[in-house]
């Protein structure tokens, strides 16, 4: 008598401290008739990247049943497992555990279902396991930046200068070749006859090639994955504004994806090419200003979405396909 007494108020302790929280009361009033159950509840089905996001799983384990059962952090989240202490429910036993998570990836993230196993303590190993699982979860990871990219600006250079003088001795050193490359071009023979004019690169060759040299470019520490994601859409909005005049460089990204959007059916881009560049825009925006570091099959996947575009809008492809 005296332990059902307990485990009452145990029970009321903890449902007025969960409340207190804001977390759920234990989802059981009364032990559920399995031998093991698994319950999950989630804070929300929608949360902006970074912000906190709740999941919590209960465990009930009945009497003569031992249940090895802890939960871990997802993938695409960060975050802590809080394990409670198990406490009683009738003859068996239950455990909250508490997962504090901050989602790293944008879209649609799953949570796979969670499986406990138990087994009870008079088999002799040939007992089948008693298993519970819960739920798939889902929940939809939203940009930091939606709805608020015109009041959003760029602190800063992303590197400042190591050595305050080395523009000083650079300018310097620039201006006295100067005076000797016009000090040798007076003197210079006369030429009577002269060199063909050197053809400019298209538009397409140039950024192809700048992307190419970012490829094997160093992406080890944050410094230089910040370096990689603004020189990577540097390269493409340069290629933008000469290919189409787009006004690119100078805007910020909700401002040019808004002129894009805006030329409708006159725009220069389809739509899938519209979306992939409001992606990739995005994408180097989360790293320059939010400082989320994606891994190295986010940086392969945004330098493949720059070439795709580049190659697609090609002046000499898309002649090819007007003739043809």
């Amino acid at each position: 008598m005296r332990r059902l007494l307990l485990g009452v108020v145990l029970l009321f302790a903890a449902c007025a401290r969960e409340a207190r929280d804001g977390l759920p009361p234990s989802p059981w009033s009364r032990p559920p008739d399995l031998g093991v159950d698994l319950r999950a509840w989630q804070s929300a089905d929608e949360v902006p990247l970074l912000s906190p996001w709740t999941v919590v799983v209960d465990l009930f384990v009945g009497p003569g049943v031992e249940c090895d059962f802890v939960p871990a952090v997802p993938d695409g989240f960060r975050g802590t497992v809080d394990s409670g202490e198990f406490t009683p429910l009738g003859a068996g036993r239950q455990r909250r555990f508490t997962l504090a998570l901050r989602p790293v990836q944008l879209g649609e993230l799953t949570v796979a279902p969670m499986r406990a196993e138990g087994r009870r303590t008079s088999d002799q190993g040939d007992g089948a396991p008693i298993v519970a699982t819960t739920p798939q979860l889902q929940v939809r990871v939203t940009s930091l930046l939606e709805g608020h990219g015109e009041e959003l600006e760029a602190p800063a250079p992303p590197f400042a200068p190591r050595f305050p003088w080395q523009g000083v001795a650079l300018g310097a050193l620039a201006v006295v070749l100067l005076a000797l490359g016009f000090l040798w071009w007076r003197r210079r023979p006369k030429r009577t006859r002269q060199a063909p004019a050197e053809t400019p690169l298209p538009a397409h060759v140039r950024a192809l090639r700048a992307l190419a040299r970012l490829r094997g470019a160093s992406r080890a520490t944050p410094e230089e994955i910040d370096a990689f994601y603004v020189e990577v859409s540097r390269v493409l909005r340069v290629y933008l504004e000469e290919r189409f005049g787009l006004h690119a460089p100078e805007r910020t990204t909700e401002e040019f994806l808004a002129e894009i959007h805006a030329q409708g059916a006159a725009s220069p881009l389809d739509g899938a090419q519209r979306n992939a560049l409001s992606a990739f825009l995005r994408q180097c925006d989360l790293v320059k200003f939010a400082r989320v570091l994606p891994g190295e099959d986010a940086h392969a996947e945004t330098l493949r979405t720059a070439e795709q575009l580049v190659e697609a809008t090609r002046v000499d492809r898309v002649l090819q396909e007007v003739g043809s």
